[in-house]
């Protein structure tokens, strides 16, 4: 029997599957068209979704225990819809997540913490145990420190390692097959760390914005001569919560705080002042010095954000560049022609 168990979205509180046993694996969506899975969605749905029910359909899945989908979007819950009949096999929960970080809101977040954990709580384990939770916590904690800590030689360095680096890493860190390769994550982090820096032209420091961030997109501005210090993303930076005061003796309210409290993502409706202020903080620390704004194909949430973003950039006489996308990676020629042009008002020859 398998022991992974798939999530998606970053609100998703993986502690509670390690506490379980479990290792947490997160479905990060394929290159190319998903025609099997339009088949199932309707065809103006996030093509993020999309290309996961596509792996999944394609067998292209690790073995899944199970799947845990957040009600984040509508996207999201039209996949839950389906996903039991066309996923890749295991049992499906589905979380409710609120859109709002206030007291009734995390007391709700944390009711639903418990329920989910009864849901995939293994035969003849009726509840988990708390000491083992707050064990998995702790771990997580250290885990998220440790990229912490890299990011902040990224604001330091003049030359840091660049997004296409950090992101490939992450997306490792997200997708372990077994235990053992969960436990290699101090592995990944010092590879980026220490690994030997060419010395190259100075490139303008660029934070890159979206729902979720397409690697080819990545791949690609840092060909062009951009150089990217700050992924704004739910497989990026978002994922990189800072501890919430321990309160409570109560686990699952601890970690309904600490998830509903970390990085606004643009689905957070009721903290729009939080989240400029997390672009303000990024900005100067960072030091950036142009934005780039992947706006996902059908996805309501990301226009708005964009609209958000676009006045805190004229606010800060930041250029934005916004360019839409599908997550296919058939965008290639459209970016690279905007790219150049972008990077070029910016200095780079």
């Amino acid at each position: 029997m398998s022991h992974l168990v798939g999530w998606l979205c970053h609100y998703t509180p993986v502690e509670i599957f390690t506490a379980l046993g479990y290792t947490p694996y997160r479905l990060l969506g394929r290159e190319g068209n998903n025609p099997r899975a339009a088949t199932y969605l309707v065809g103006n749905l996030c093509p993020y979704v999309q290309s996961c029910l596509e792996a999944a359909i394609k067998q292209e899945l690790p073995l899944l225990a199970g799947v845990v989908i957040a009600r984040s979007c509508n996207a999201m819950i039209h996949l839950a819809n389906v996903w039991p009949h066309y996923g890749a096999g295991g049992k499906t929960v589905v979380l409710d997540v609120p859109r709002r970080f206030d007291e009734d809101a995390v007391f709700y977040f944390s009711q639903n913490l418990r329920r989910l954990a009864a849901e995939l709580a293994p035969p003849g384990e009726r509840q988990l145990n708390e000491e083992r939770l707050w064990a998995a916590i702790t771990w997580w904690e250290e885990q998220r420190a440790a990229w912490r800590e890299l990011l902040a030689y990224r604001a330091a360095w003049e030359d840091p390692p660049g997004g296409k680096e950090i992101m490939d890493g992450l997306a490792r860190w997200q997708t372990p097959l077994n235990p053992q390769e969960a436990d290699k994550w101090k592995t990944v982090i010092t590879r980026l760390t220490r690994q030997p820096r060419v010395k190259t032209a100075r490139r303008p420091r660029l934070l890159l914005a979206g729902s979720i961030l397409p690697r080819e997109l990545i791949t690609m501005v840092e060909e062009c001569g951009g150089l990217s210090v700050f992924e704004d993303s739910c497989n990026g930076m978002r994922l990189l919560l800072a501890p919430a005061a321990r309160a409570e003796g109560d686990p699952y309210l601890y970690l309904a705080r600490l998830y509903l409290g970390g990085p606004p993502c643009p689905r957070m409706i009721g903290d729009r002042e939080k989240r400029r202020q997390y672009w303000a903080a990024a900005v100067d620390r960072f030091r950036i010095q142009g934005i780039i704004y992947h706006a996902m194909k059908f996805c309501d949430a990301a226009m708005y954000d964009y609209v958000a973003l676009k006045a805190f950039s004229e606010k800060r006489g930041l250029p934005l560049l916004r360019l839409d996308g599908d997550f296919s990676g058939g965008n290639r020629g459209q970016w690279q022609t905007r790219l150049e042009a972008f990077l070029e008002m910016l200095g780079v020859e």
